[in-house]
């Protein structure tokens, strides 16, 4: 899955792994994706983005896990999702290889609901329509990550992605090993 994935696209999903590590979770899902994405290097020292508050209203939403996680993180199927978008969103918009950009780019079209309840929080202007990139956040995210002023992509074809549950008050993984 990973064969066009550029350096920085593999780099955000080591960090997506680190992220799930450090907030104790046994799989990798979606809101680590974008808290990866939030610790791009080229974001730091952008004037006016509410990255960190962004940032702590995930970690607060994905919550912290009860006991240290094994060797292997698995993706969860929303989190594969995503990057079989991010996929399709680069082959639509004629790129060879999947930049960060095409992972937000998936994740704003995904229905992961932690992501969609954090970001629609910060949002200045009113949810746009899909293939819009007229949200203040998204637009500074893409900015950032390309290097470029972010120009709206043709709309495409709805990808339709699962919706999560709410987390349950235990960790699974633990529960089911005990």
């Amino acid at each position: 899955m990973y064969e066009r994935f550029s350096e920085r696209a593999h780099l955000v999903v080591d960090r997506a792994h680190e992220e799930a590590r450090a907030l104790r979770h046994w799989y990798v899902e979606p809101g680590h994706v974008l808290l990866a994405l939030l610790r791009e290097d080229q974001l730091e020292g952008l004037p006016d983005a509410p990255f960190g508050a962004v940032r702590a209203e995930l970690v607060a939403a994905l919550g912290k896990g009860t006991a240290e996680p094994g060797d292997f993180l698995p993706l969860t199927g929303e989190t594969s999702a995503v990057f079989e978008v991010a996929a399709v969103e680069a082959d639509r918009l004629g790129h060879r290889l999947v930049q960060p950009f095409h992972i937000l780019l998936a994740l704003l079209a995904g229905a992961n609901t932690v992501v969609a309840d954090v970001l629609s929080a910060h949002r200045t202007a009113p949810s746009p329509p899909r293939g819009s990139l007229v949200d203040p956040l998204a637009r500074t995210l893409l900015d950032s990550l390309t290097g470029a002023p972010a120009a709206g992509p043709p709309p495409g074809p709805e990808i339709p992605v699962a919706r999560t549950v709410p987390p349950p008050d235990h960790d699974p993984y633990v529960w089911a090993m005990s």
